[in-house]
């Protein structure tokens, strides 16, 4: 249950340890203060809290407790002291000790910096050696990190006060979370320049704090331009007549049942989406059982290709099966395996061979992965009819609250997506509330194959949905691909209709 607290002029709620919605007023000015323990693959390490203590007055506040990792690889346990004063101060000191030898690439105090009221707003950063610089929360997506090496961030939001942040006990940077669909900034322990992962030692402790204060100094530089109202309007896109909805194949599980395909013939799905990975030896099989699907639907594939080291036999091979089949196709996805993104050589390779063979076929770039991944590799895109990215609401954090703010961060990748392409339509596949492989252990079988959300056959997983839908189509996406077709990772499952199939009987 959330405890609603008060540091003078400062409201905050805390919960499960962390503090979240530091406000002024109806401004909200910190998302969240916490600390995450992540592994050697970024996974994040579950918290077990014992001995909590709250002590609340109507001004000020305390709060400590100790804390262990419930994981069986990564052990350690420490102590945590937040502490706000009656003046809007706030500290949260953060201490751990580890209890086995293990890997990692992150421990630490982490703040986020809501994105409303935060675009395009002055900052002042201040260095570990007194250095002094002038800087802005970028607009549009920052592919890489847009503050670093920081001791001292002094910022002013769009409510007129200048806040303050005082950190200790390493260096911090800053992350445009954006990257990722989260609507938030990050600044956060350990820069990435750094090598990692790093070995801890038994015994070994680590100590940080945080100091979240109202400062009385006004800053030298002002805002920046900031984009349009409605950044849709910023680039000329085509807007689509329809957002086009399709699922994913049940790459995993049998083919569709006449009752399956019945249900979902009912939602006027504009395209399957079938995975053609060339490196497993029964791609041929997966890809039949894509078309019989398919056909039960009345819909064409959507293909995202994962070519290898020999893209043009790759590409024979796959029009070759695909003139054996009674199968429509309207898009392909072109991706180079080994780093699920779309490289110039790729596109130069291909793209003339489709142009030729398949004139009426909608090519698209982009990447299997996050938005980070096509922010930061990005490509000649007057190769190609569309872009595309895939989606998850939970890169970083799993609870319910954080999945329901980070629908706000979708239509941000759009906006940026758009600018930096020059305005070529949006393609958003999948779009999963679980992440489907770890970017460092990705393998095909893991992308096929992974298990879907709880939570995603509940009512919250539909109303998740719904508003994901609506925000996306707001933002003028063309479209989009949603989960799975049936199955547990699906819209139906035998003659089971998950509440999240009403969802779509929206759109």
């Amino acid at each position: 249950m959330p405890h609603f607290l008060q540091a003078g002029p400062i409201g905050a709620q805390y919960e499960n340890g962390f503090l979240r919605y530091l406000n002024q007023g109806d401004a909200e000015i910190i998302r969240m203060i916490y600390f995450a323990i992540r592994d050697h693959n970024w996974l994040t390490a579950a918290l077990t809290i014992t001995n909590e203590v709250i002590d609340k007055h109507a001004d000020a506040f305390r709060i400590q407790y100790d804390w262990h990792t419930s994981d069986p690889v990564i052990q350690i346990a420490g102590h945590v002291d937040i502490l706000g004063d009656q003046h809007g101060v706030i500290t949260v000191d953060f201490y751990g000790k580890a209890l086995v030898t293990f890997q990692r690439n992150r421990i630490g105090l982490c703040v986020l910096h809501p994105i409303e009221g935060v675009l395009g707003q002055p900052a002042e950063l201040t260095a570990p050696d007194g250095t002094v610089t002038d800087a802005h929360f970028p607009t549009t997506i920052s592919p890489h990190q847009p503050f670093l090496n920081l001791r001292t961030m002094r910022w002013q939001p769009a409510s007129g006060t200048v806040w303050q942040l005082d950190f200790s006990g390493d260096v911090f940077e800053t992350e445009d979370q954006r990257n990722w669909t989260d609507a938030s900034f990050k600044t956060y322990s350990t820069p990435l320049t750094r090598p990692f992962p790093v070995t801890v030692q038994a015994g070994d402790e680590v100590r940080q704090r945080v100091v979240f204060r109202p400062s009385a100094q006004a800053l030298s530089n002002q805002p920046t331009a900031l984009l349009p109202k409605n950044p849709v309007q910023s680039v000329a896109a085509p807007k689509p007549d329809r957002l086009r909805l399709g699922v994913g194949q049940w790459a995993g599980g049998p083919p569709l049942t006449p009752t399956e395909a019945a249900l979902l013939r009912r939602l006027g799905l504009s395209h399957l989406r079938a995975d053609v990975f060339f490196r497993l030896p029964h791609w041929e099989a997966i890809l039949t059982n894509a078309v019989a699907d398919a056909q039960q639907l009345d819909i064409p594939l959507e293909l995202t290709v994962f070519f290898g080291n020999d893209p043009l036999t790759e590409l024979r091979q796959l029009l070759n099966f695909l003139q054996r089949q009674a199968v429509s196709v309207r898009s392909m996805l072109l991706l180079d395996a080994a780093t699920l993104t779309t490289s110039d050589r790729l596109l130069q390779t291909v793209v003339p061979v489709l142009r030729a063979e398949w004139p009426n076929l909608l090519i698209g770039g982009g990447t299997d992965d996050n938005f980070a991944e096509l922010n930061r590799h990005r490509f000649d895109f007057s190769l190609v009819d569309f872009v595309f990215y895939s989606i998850n609401p939970q890169v970083h954090a799993y609870d319910d609250l954080t999945l329901e703010e980070n629908i706000a961060g979708q239509p941000e990748t759009v906006f940026s997506a758009r600018l930096f392409s020059g305005g070529k339509p949006i393609h958003i596949s999948p779009i999963t509330l679980l992440p489907r492989y770890t970017t460092v252990a990705e393998t095909a079988l893991e992308r096929l194959n992974a298990p879907a959300d709880g939570r995603q056959t509940t009512h919250f997983g539909a109303e998740w949905t719904r508003q994901s839908l609506r925000a996306l189509a707001k933002a003028g996406v063309a479209s989009v691909t949603y989960y799975q077709s049936h199955g547990p990772g699906g819209l139906v499952n035998g003659d089971t209709v998950y509440p999240l199939f009403s969802a779509f009987t929206e759109f």
